[in-house]
């Protein structure tokens, strides 16, 4: 059952850089359909000694979520469980990080986590905390166990320090079993193999060159039942199954179950929808006939029904849904992959007509070198299988311009401000950005990220005091952000020349995202000699939300580039010979 697991991880180069984290970064991108592995890496792998027995701290404020991880890659395939001991060291993890008191004898890279949680937390921010045990050996309950303490540590912590916040706890051991089962079931389209009988109020048929789709209003309580009776398994081509009903002005789940109770005639038009595949299905004397079903898109429906008491739901209450008969493998891909670029919805997504978002794209495919989004997000099969090394997701391409032109604070922060706040958007995406600029700027963000990844591989005992200082600082959250505008914010010197309009910088030549990148190389190289000095403190005091810290130590570090000018000639000189500004 792994081995299909096993030949993804294993064609997944692009993770090697990670060493023995490279599975719990798989099952995160997996698991929560991220588009960008690299980028949620540099910035949530804690990479310390003392770590605090956290390999990994996930953050996303936009979809309410936090991930505390440990990993653990054993040599021996053959060993019958992962250690006990590494899944109890979690409890370490637990008491630091949900404490509200800040953890003195932390390095600053943790104590910074801490207190970016607990902002999150005091916002009301966080609905989702997901403990993880992530390894390469058969799951157990010796582990099961530990975790379920953890995870009581946690809740506990929470409701303590936080009263009346609705923070739901959950943990899992992502065992080569388990995560198998994850990965397989973003593979196949249909684990439930039932038969159904559903009365409808009527139904028709569409039909394209190698499916065949019957159309209905199928009543919430049969989907609340088929809920309640397989769980998950209803959502097998569905990678990201059911985000929970949490009460959250973001969350539409809970919006769902409020129709359902409260104007359960007009969910059938409030709602999407269900689309599903189907062995078969034929429809005779008021009722629908299927067999198999699978829930491509409409998950979020599904759980949300599903957790309303059946006594609840109004008789009339219907949802409209597409049963789909396919059996050609490459048609059933496109439908899954097509589908799930609808669920759950991003903030970047409403901007995909964008007409800015719209030309970008256009530019991008006649560059010919880069792939770009747009804000349209492909579904699991592309994110798990594709590198990503020469794709180009809005979201980080977004954040690589707002760090750049002067807002690291927006782009580490608020990301999806800058889809949601037409302010933002469009001083990040002005009408005279250009796919050349974005490719300039992104590259700039990987080849920091690089940075980080090469003094990562270092042993500790064999780095300079310089590289190890930079590691350090680097271990702080929004450090690579903070970093991107240092380096905009020296664009002149850089280049050698007045830069009246920075979003007119581009290379001269189409470069690849790896190839741009390793132009950037020295620049990076040479001018993150002077971050922990001088780029420290906004990072430690407040993470970047304290502009005036953020400007000084801009003004600092632009005043060191300049001193250290004439020792670099070469380099700027190598760099701006490959830049264009139009």
């Amino acid at each position: 059952m792994t081995g299909g697991l096993e030949v993804a991880l294993q064609k997944r180069a692009d993770l090697d850089q990670y060493g023995s984290n490279k599975r719990l970064l798989f099952a995160l991108q997996l698991i929560f359909d991220i588009e960008d592995i690299g980028t949620v890496a540099a910035t949530s792998l804690t990479d310390h000694p003392n770590d605090k027995s956290c390999d990994l701290l996930y953050i996303d404020r936009g979809s309410s979520r936090v991930v505390l991880a440990q990993g653990y890659e054993s040599e021996n395939s053959e060993r019958r469980q992962a250690p006990a001991r590494k899944a109890a060291s979690l409890h370490q993890a637990v008491n630091w990080l949900f404490s509200k008191s800040e953890p003195g004898d932390a390095p600053d890279a943790l104590r910074v986590a801490w207190r970016e949680l607990h902002d999150a937390l005091e916002e009301d921010a966080i609905g989702d905390v997901v403990i993880w045990y992530v390894h390469n050996l058969p799951e157990s309950p010796q582990v099961d166990r530990e975790l379920k303490t953890a995870r009581d540590a946690a809740y506990a912590q929470l409701r303590q320090g936080y009263p009346g916040r609705e923070v739901e706890v959950s943990c899992e051991e992502l065992g080569r079993e388990r995560l198998s089962e994850h990965y397989e079931n973003s593979q196949t389209p249909i684990l439930v193999a039932d038969s159904f009988r559903i009365g409808v109020p009527g139904a028709f048929e569409e039909q394209g060159d190698k499916w065949t789709a019957l159309c209905t209003s199928v009543p919430v309580s049969w989907l609340r039942e088929q809920f309640e009776k397989h769980g998950a398994a209803l959502f097998s081509p569905n990678v990201r199954d059911y985000l929970g009903s949490r009460r959250s002005q973001s969350n539409i789940n809970n919006g769902i179950q409020e129709t359902v109770r409260k104007e359960p005639m007009n969910l059938w038009a409030y709602n999407n929808g269900i689309t599903a595949l189907v062995h078969d299905f034929s429809i005779s004397d008021g009722a629908v006939e299927i067999t198999g079903l699978g829930i491509v898109n409409g998950a979020q429906t599904t759980g949300a029904v599903g957790s309303v008491p059946s006594g609840e739901i109004g008789r009339e209450s219907h949802v409209l849904t597409r049963f789909i008969r396919c059996n050609d493998p490459e048609t059933v891909r496109r439908i899954v992959r097509y589908n799930n670029r609808q669920n759950p919805t991003q903030a970047s997504d409403f901007r995909s007509n964008d007409s800015v978002q719209v030309r970008l794209v256009s530019e991008f495919k006649k560059l010919g070198v880069v792939g770009y989004s747009g804000g349209r997000r492909g579904g699991a099969e592309d994110v798990i299988r594709r590198p990503g090394d020469n794709h180009l997701s809005a979201e980080v391409a977004a954040q690589a311009l707002a760090a750049f032109h002067g807002q690291s604070g927006v782009a580490y922060h608020e990301k999806s401000k800058i889809w949601e706040k037409d302010d933002i958007y469009s001083r990040v995406f002005p009408e005279r950005s250009t796919a050349g600029h974005i490719v300039f700027v992104a590259s700039l963000l990987r080849a920091i990220e690089l940075e980080k990844v090469r003094l990562g591989r270092i042993e500790a005992a064999a780095r300079t005091e310089d590289e190890t200082d930079l590691f350090e600082w680097f271990g702080l959250r929004g450090s690579i952000m903070l970093a991107a505008e240092a380096i905009g914010a020296a664009r002149e010197i850089l280049v050698g020349k007045a830069v009246s309009d920075a979003y007119g910088l581009r290379f001269r030549n189409n470069l690849t995202m790896s190839d741009a990148a390793e132009v950037w190389e020295p620049v990076v190289e040479s001018l993150l000699a002077f971050a922990p000095g001088q780029l420290r403190e906004p990072l430690v005091s407040s993470t970047l939300r304290n502009r005036q810290a953020v400007d000084s130590a801009l003004s600092n570090f632009r005043s060191q580039v300049v001193a250290a000018r004439k020792y670099n000639r070469t380099t700027y000189e190598l760099f701006a010979n490959q830049i264009a500004l139009h």
